[in-house]
């Protein structure tokens, strides 16, 4: 750091009107980043993507369809025992119908959630869950329950909310496929 210079001014002094015009270049380069961020942020929020009228919604190469949404009361254990759940809970059981690609390694995987109507979302496979002998729901043929045959079956997603809460929409996204969109299936 200098001191005065010849007509006896101080740093302060000198750089005035370079502070000056910094602060509105300061505000306009923060105003910049924070509209991209938004940007950014609408862009990251998937978009949904609706099932048409007989409630079948074509997307990522599959056709998927809720052929069940029900409470789920015949859970059992891995060695055939009845599961006793809290009784501040409820299970459900999801079974989608898929329909993809003949060949079983180009159906892509899918993650199943569930939806109340309040907006709330309850993943797959809770904790509450991990005693009962279920395959993952996962739209993959080989956790169906039913044979694949010509590309279609069966994926079975189990899920616990708190008792009370209904279920609204069961969410199906390809994550793998496409990360900007998700199907939502509204409950029948």
């Amino acid at each position: 750091m200098r001191g005065p210079d010849s007509l006896g001014r101080g740093w302060w002094r000198r750089n005035v009107w370079g502070l000056v015009a910094l602060l509105p270049a300061l505000a306009l380069m923060l105003a910049a980043a924070g509209y991209s961020d938004l940007e950014f942020w609408q862009r990251g929020r998937p978009a949904v993507v609706l099932p048409a009228a007989d409630g079948v919604a074509d997307f990522a190469g599959v056709r998927v369809r809720v052929a069940e949404l029900a409470p789920a009361t015949d859970l059992k254990r891995s060695g055939g025992r009845p599961l006793t759940l809290p009784e501040n809970v409820t299970a459900w059981r999801v079974v989608l119908d898929v329909e993809g690609p003949a060949d079983p390694e180009q159906v892509p995987y899918c993650e199943i959630s569930v939806e109340d109507t309040a907006g709330n979302l309850y993943g797959d496979q809770p904790l509450e869950l991990s005693a009962v002998s279920a395959p993952l729901g996962n739209c993959k043929p080989d956790n169906s329950p039913v044979p694949a045959a010509s590309g279609r079956h069966q994926t079975v997603a189990l899920f616990v909310t708190p008792r009370g809460v209904d279920i609204a929409a069961v969410r199906v996204s390809f994550g793998t496929v496409d990360q900007t969109r998700y199907v939502r299936l509204n409950r029948s």
